[in-house]
C-alpha cells in the first residue's frame, strides 16, 4: 500500500463527524423534503409494529379466548346471551365452560348459556375483522413507504446533483500542476463512482440505517411491555447481536477502504490504457499490459475476497443466533403456557418480533459496510474539494491592450528539486514573430505554458499589454493569448462545435466568415457535411492536418493579441502542410506570435530567434546572424538538415 492510501486511510472519529457535517450541508438547501421522508420512515416503522400485535389477539382472544367481559354494546365478536353480550377479554371475570352437551359462561356467581354456533361465529368474525384490520395496515404501510422513497430519492438525486457539479467545477479550476499529479481515472472515480455512493446513503443506506434503529427500538419496547418474563428470555441473545455487529463493522469499514483504493487503481489503469490503446497495439504490448492488469485486478479481487469471508462469517452467526432465540423462545413459552403464565398469542408475537427484529439487525449490518465504502467517497470528494484553488484576481480591471510582452528574470520549477527556467528575460515586441528553439527538455514549452496561465511563475515578471499576468483575470489572459497546439483536442459533437468551444457569443456566421479569410473553404467543403460534420470521439475520424486545420480557425475566431503555435505543420502530407501555413500566415499577421520550433527549417522568416538550453536563454537573433555564431541553432540547423537530406 502506497503512502497516499495510508494516509487516507487513518482518519479520525472527529473526521467522520467532520464528515456526516459536510454532507449534511449539502442536504440543507432540501430539509424539507428529507424531514417528510424521515417522518414517513417513522410512521411505516410503527405501522410495521401493529400486525404481530393483532395477530396476538386473534389467537390470545378469538382462536383460544379464555376469559370474557360484558358489554352494552354489540359487535362482530361479541357473544350474546339474553340481553348480555359478551367479548373476549384476557383480564375479563367470565370463563367459558363445557359440560357435556352444554356450554355457558360463567362468573360472579351467575351462568349464561350460549350456543356452539354463536361462539363459532364470534371467533369467525373476530378473526376476520383483525384480518382487515391487517390487511388495511399493510395498505396503510404500502403508499407510506412508496411516498418515503420517492422524497429520499428526490433528496438523492438532487444532492448528488449539487455535489457533482460543484466537484467538477473545482476540478476545472485547478491549475495544470494538479492534473500532472492525478491521473484521469482517479478524477474519473472521484465525479462518477464516489458521487453515486453518495447517491446511494441518502436514497438506501441512510434512510434504512434510521428506520431498522426506530424499528429495533420499538420491537423492543413492545416486547418489553408485553411480557418480561420471554423479554428477558431473549434479551442476552440480543445483546450478543449487537456485539457481533458491532466487530462486522469494525472489520469491514478497514476492508472496504482497501477496496475503494484497490478499483480506484483498477479504474484509472483502464482509463490510461483504453486512451493509449493505438500505442500498445503498435508496440506488440498486449501481453505485458495484459499482465500488469492481472496483478492490479488480482489486488482489488484479493481485497474483495476478505470482505466476502467477513460477510460469510457474519450472516451464519447472526443466522444462529436468531433460531437459538427462537428455541430459547419455544422452550421456556411452552413451559410458562404450561404453567398459565404466558398465551399462546404471546409466545407467537414475540417469535415474530423476534423474526422481525433480526431482518433490521442484519440490514443494519450490511448497511454499516455499505456506509464505510460511501464514507470513504466522500472522504475523497471532501478531499477532492478541499485542495485550494489558485488565488487570481476576481475583480480586476485590467485588460491586455496589446500583443507585447516583457518577461523579466522568471524563475520556473515543476517540483522545488530543480529549476526548469532560471532567469529567463524576454521582450517581444506587439506584433513581432519570434521562435524558441532549443534540445527537448531546455524549457521551450514551459514558457508557452506560463504565457496562458497554465503555471504560475515561482519569481520574476512577465507582462503582456503591459499587464502583469499574476494580477490579470485568467479570462482576459485566455482572450488575449491563444494556442494552436500540435497536439490538438477534439471533442465529440460537430466541427462547428469544436471551433466554438460552446462559446454561444461566437455564431456561426463569425466562425464562416473566418473560414473564408483563412481561405479554407476547399478543406470544409471536402468534409462530409461541412461545418456540421460529425467529429468523433477525441477526433479519430479526421486526419491529423484536418484536426491541426480545425485548430486554427478556433484560436481565429476569438481575434487574440498573441497566438502561440507549438509546430502546427508536424505530420501532414505536402499539400495539408502548405494549407496550413497559409491559414498561419492569415493567423499570424499582425499579431505577435510565438512559435515553439521543432523543425527549424519551418522558422527561417521570423523576426527572432531565442534558443534556449538547460533553461537558460543562450543565444538571440536572426537565422543568419545565429549561423554566423556557429553555436548551438547552427549545429541543431545543420544536424535537421543533415537528416533531412538523408531521408529525401
Amino acid at each position: 500500500m502506497g503512502k497516499a492510501e495510508k494516509e487516507e486511510y487513518n482518519v479520525s472519529f472527529l473526521e467522520n463527524l467532520k464528515l456526516f457535517s459536510w454532507i449534511f450541508k449539502h442536504v440543507k438547501p432540501y430539509w424539507k423534503i428529507l424531514s417528510l421522508s424521515i417522518a414517513l420512515m417513522m410512521f411505516a416503522s410503527f405501522m410495521n409494529l401493529i400486525p404481530p400485535y393483532l395477530s396476538k389477539n386473534a389467537i390470545n382472544l378469538y382462536l383460544y379466548p379464555t376469559n370474557y367481559s360484558t358489554t352494552q354494546v354489540p359487535s362482530q365478536g361479541s357473544i350474546r346471551s339474553g340481553s348480555t353480550y359478551f367479548i373476549p377479554s384476557l383480564n375479563g371475570k367470565y370463563k367459558l365452560i363445557h359440560e357435556g352437551s352444554k356450554t355457558f359462561i360463567k362468573g360472579e356467581g351467575h351462568e349464561y348459556p350460549v350456543s356452539a354456533k354463536d361462539i363459532k361465529s364470534m371467533k369467525i368474525n373476530g378473526v376476520v375483522m383483525i384480518a382487515i384490520e391487517i390487511f388495511i395496515i399493510y395498505l396503510i404501510i404500502f403508499f407510506a413507504s412508496y411516498a418515503q422513497v420517492w422524497t429520499s430519492q428526490m433528496v438523492a438525486i438532487k444532492t448528488v446533483n449539487d455535489v457533482r457539479n460543484v466537484l467538477f467545477d473545482h476540478i476545472l479550476r485547478q491549475p495544470m500542476k494538479f492534473f500532472d499529479s492525478n491521473i484521469s481515472g482517479r478524477l474519473v472515480t472521484r465525479v462518477t463512482n464516489d458521487t453515486q455512493n453518495l447517491n446511494d446513503m441518502f436514497s438506501k443506506i441512510l434512510v434504512s440505517i434510521f428506520k431498522d434503529t426506530f424499528l429495533i427500538i420499538g420491537i423492543l419496547y413492545v416486547l418489553f411491555t408485553m411480557n418480561r418474563y420471554l423479554f428477558l428470555v431473549v434479551l442476552p441473545v440480543f445483546l450478543a447481536v449487537v456485539l457481533i455487529t458491532y466487530l462486522f463493522r469494525f472489520f469491514s469499514r478497514k476492508i472496504y477502504r482497501v477496496i475503494r483504493a484497490k478499483l480506484a487503481a483498477v479504474n484509472a489503469f483502464l482509463a490510461e490504457h483504453i486512451s493509449g490503446i493505438m500505442v500498445i497495439f503498435l508496440f506488440n504490448r498486449e501481453i505485458e499490459k495484459s499482465r500488469e492488469f492481472y496483478k492490479i485486478n488480482d489486488n482489488y479481487y484479493h481485497s474483495t475476497l476478505k470482505m466476502i469471508l467477513v460477510n460469510a462469517i457474519f450472516r451464519p452467526i447472526t443466522s444462529f443466533t436468531r433460531y437459538f432465540a427462537i428455541t430459547l423462545l419455544v422452550w421456556f413459552g411452552a413451559h410458562a403456557i404450561i404453567a398459565g403464565n404466558v398465551e399462546i398469542g404471546t409466545l407467537f408475537a414475540f417469535i415474530t418480533y423476534i423474526g422481525m427484529i433480526f431482518q433490521p439487525i442484519n440490514d443494519m449490518a450490511q448497511n454499516f459496510s455499505n456506509l464505510q465504502s460511501t464514507m470513504v467517497s466522500v472522504e475523497r470528494i471532501r478531499g477532492l474539494l478541499n485542495i485550494p484553488l489558485p488565488q487570481r484576481p476576481t475583480k480586476s480591471s485590467a485588460r491586455i491592450l496589446s500583443g507585447e510582452i516583457v518577461i523579466d528574470n522568471l524563475w520556473f520549477s515543476y517540483n522545488s528539486d530543480e529549476w526548469t527556467l532560471k532567469g529567463i528575460s524576454l521582450n517581444v515586441k506587439s506584433g513581432e514573430k519570434i521562435a524558441i528553439v532549443g534540445h527537448t527538455g531546455a524549457g521551450k514549452s514551459t514558457i508557452s505554458s506560463i504565457l496562458t496561465g497554465l503555471y504560475d511563475y515561482s519569481s520574476g515578471s512577465v507582462k503582456i499589454g503591459g499587464v502583469e499576468l499574476k494580477k490579470c483575470p485568467i479570462e482576459e489572459l485566455r482572450t488575449k493569448v491563444n494556442v494552436v497546439l500540435q497536439e490538438v483536442m477534439l471533442f465529440s459533437g460537430t466541427v462547428l462545435e469544436n471551433i466554438t468551444l460552446w462559446d454561444k457569443r461566437i455564431s456561426r456566421d463569425t466562425v464562416l466568415k473566418a473560414i473564408h479569410d483563412l481561405e479554407l473553404e476547399k478543406f470544409v467543403n471536402s468534409l462530409p457535411n461541412g461545418v456540421d460534420t460529425k467529429v468523433r470521439e477525441s477526433g479519430t475520424n479526421l486526419s491529423t492536418g484536418q484536426r491541426q486545420l480545425i485548430s486554427i480557425v478556433r484560436v481565429f475566431v476569438r481575434k487574440p493579441e498573441v497566438v502561440i503555435m507549438d509546430e502546427a505543420t508536424s505530420n501532414v502530407d505536402v499539400e495539408t502542410e502548405s494549407m496550413i501555413q497559409h491559414a498561419i500566415q492569415k493567423l499570424t499577421l499582425n499579431r505577435t506570435t510565438v512559435l515553439i520550433a521543432h523543425r527549424l527549417s519551418t522558422i527561417r522568416n521570423v523576426d527572432r530567434i531565442v534558443v534556449i538550453s538547460d533553461g537558460e536563454i543562450v543565444e538571440e537573433g536572426s537565422h543568419e546572424e545565429l549561423m554566423k555564431e556557429n553555436g548551438i541553432y547552427a549545429k541543431l540547423y545543420r544536424l535537421q538538415s543533415f537528416e533531412e537530406y538523408q531521408i529525401s
